[in-house]
Order: C-alpha cells, then sequence, then structure tokens
C-alpha cells in the first residue's frame, strides 16, 4: 500500500514536530532533511517521467525510524510503515544510504552487527528500483539546511565520520549513480536545484579534489 505525499509528510510530522518550537529543537533537524529530501526526489523524479508524488513519499518517510532511534533509524523505520500496512514505501528505510542497494555502499564506517543482519538479507533479495536510486543520491546533497552539492556533503560525512576500506568505492559508485540519472534526465542534477548556494556550486571540483585526496589515506581501522 501506498500513501500521497502529502499523507506521508503528515506522518513524518506526527507525534514530533507539533509546534514551531518543535521545528526548530536541534534534535529534529532529521525532519528538516527529510523534507528536503522529499522536495529533491519529486524534482527528479518529474524530470525522469516517474511517479513525482510516490517518489516524494518516499523521500519524506526514508528516515522516520528517528522517531524511534537514531541508531537504529532504518530496521525502526521500515517496521514502523510495515506495521501501518505501508509495505510498498517501508524497504525505502533499509535502501536509501546503500547506493544501488549494496551492503557495501554506503558511508561512515562498518554498519551495526543488527542492522546489517537485518537489512543484507533485504538488499540481496530486492534488486535497487529507480525510486531506491533516486532517493539514495537526494539522500547525499540534502542538508537539513537545504541543497548543497554531493561533493561537499560527501567531504564533510569523511572528515566528521573517518575513511574507510569502501568509502572511495562508495564515492566512485555514488558519482556513476549521478552520472546515469543525469544521462536519464538530459541534464545536470544541479540545474534542478537552483537553491544551491553559489559558494557550494564553485567549489564542487576542490571538494571533489579534497576529497578524493582524503580517500587516499589509509582507512580507519576497524574490528
Amino acid at each position: 500500500m501506498r500513501i500521497t505525499a502529502s499523507e506521508a509528510y503528515q506522518l513524518l510530522l506526527k507525534d514530533v514536530v507539533c509546534s514551531v518550537e518543535d521545528w526548530n529543537r536541534p534534535e529534529n533537524r532529521w525532519v528538516k532533511h527529510c523534507v528536503y529530501v522529499g522536495e529533491a526526489a519529486g524534482r527528479i523524479a518529474e524530470c525522469l517521467g516517474v511517479d513525482s508524488d510516490f517518489a516524494k513519499a518516499l523521500g519524506y518517510v526514508h528516515d522516520i525510524g528517528r522517531k524511534v532511534s537514531h541508531p537504529r533509524h532504518v530496521i525502526e523505520g521500515y517496521s514502523y510503515l510495515m506495521k501501518l500496512g505501508l509495505d510498498e514505501m517501508a524497504g525505502s528505510c533499509l535502501t536509501h544510504s546503500f547506493i544501488d542497494n549494496d551492503i557495501h555502499l554506503t558511508a561512515g564506517g562498518p554498519l551495526r552487527t543488527d542492522t546489517e543482519a537485518f537489512v543484507a538479507p533485504y538488499l540481496n533479495s530486492h534488486p535497487a528500483t529507480i525510486y531506491d536510486n533516486i532517493v539514495q543520491l537526494c539522500d547525499l546533497f540534502c542538508l537539513e539546511t537545504g541543497f548543497t552539492t554531493i561533493e561537499k556533503r560527501m567531504l564533510d560525512i569523511s572528515l566528521r565520520k573517518g575513511v574507510y576500506d569502501n568509502s572511495k568505492d562508495h564515492f566512485e559508485h555514488v558519482l556513476k549513480l549521478k552520472k546515469r540519472i543525469e544521462d536519464e534526465m538530459g541534464c545536470s542534477l544541479y540545474s534542478l536545484f537552483p537553491e544551491i548556494p553559489e559558494n557550494d556550486r564553485n567549489q564542487i571540483k576542490d571538494n571533489r579534489q579534497k576529497l578524493m585526496l582524503l580517500l587516499e589515506k589509509p582507512p580507519v581501522k576497524t574490528k
């Protein structure tokens, strides 16, 4: 079952944002991120000629598990939507962080053991759809403050969370996904988002070079 983007937006806010004060709470920054991912997903889907309302709805709810637990948000989000009968949308909670639904193509280091045990079988049995790819891409250039570039966002993630064995491969596949979607749209991804600050646009090449240099460093040791 699906719900509309408007219904998904209301579900995102339910029990979390009930006032202006709630909207501006630091702990609710993830809600703003979800709103921007939804808006971005809708634009890209419209340009691709696929269901933009469905894409927007998936963007709104992709991190909805953060209502329950930030560390376990992918599992909690999936369970939350499944309990509501939204099985057609619940998968986005599991797939949004993994490029092309590949468990190894994610950012920020190794997964929690319980998360990987839950997510890996789902990814292995569900090839990525165009909607999965759209949300995966949008998750990497939408901040809680608005749209930026993938290069800036991924440089920031790598500086904050470290570089791991899979980090370079992940970034290279992100760029491949971006190009694939741009080829299908027939235009630059960033041309759809004039709100991206000019300074971020001007630093695309520089941020990409900084990121590639960072990704060439020895990875963080993990147990």
